[in-house]
């Protein structure tokens, strides 16, 4: 969690790096497993903007923090993060003004594929999820639904 600079992350004008950075602060050492959900929502807000169906830059590395929530949290916090990453598959595109994230391993990416790319590499953990009954297994759903999307790709076609 602490090797994302927020603050680099500037082209969305609409975004802001304190919001996301106070998220990851809050699930760094979250005082209850509601406290945990509340942030991983607040990261959500802070990378994307649910009335317009837009993700900003950010939103690439915030998908790598709800996958390690979804891997190591079972419970309200887990589902956060799953319903986070199956209401923007398809459904949402990059910010018109900031479509491409600036990875720094790997360059410019495409703010979509750069999610999409991120659940890709975690389908193992994301069937691991799928299959575990931890918490009443409320979470089981929403992973194999994911898993299906990934397995749909990300269809822009209908927006």
């Amino acid at each position: 969690m602490d090797a994302i600079d927020w603050s680099r992350i500037t082209d969305a004008c609409a975004y802001r790096s304190e919001s996301a950075r106070a998220a990851v602060d809050a699930l760094r050492d979250p005082r209850s497993a509601e406290h945990a959900a509340r942030a991983v929502a607040d990261l959500r807000y802070a990378v994307s903007n649910d009335h317009a169906g837009t993700l900003y830059p950010a939103a690439v590395p915030a998908t790598t923090l709800f996958l390690e929530v979804i891997a190591d949290q079972p419970g309200p916090a887990r589902m956060e993060a799953l319903d986070a990453l199956l209401d923007w598959w398809g459904c949402f595109v990059a910010d018109p003004e900031c479509e491409i994230y600036d990875d720094p391993e790997r360059g410019p990416v495409d703010v979509c594929e750069g999610i999409a790319e991120r659940v890709r590499a975690a389908a193992d953990m994301l069937r691991r999820v799928a299959g575990d009954p931890s918490a009443g297994g409320h979470h089981r759903p929403a992973a194999k639904e994911l898993l299906q999307n990934l397995d749909a790709g990300w269809d822009r076609s209908g927006i």
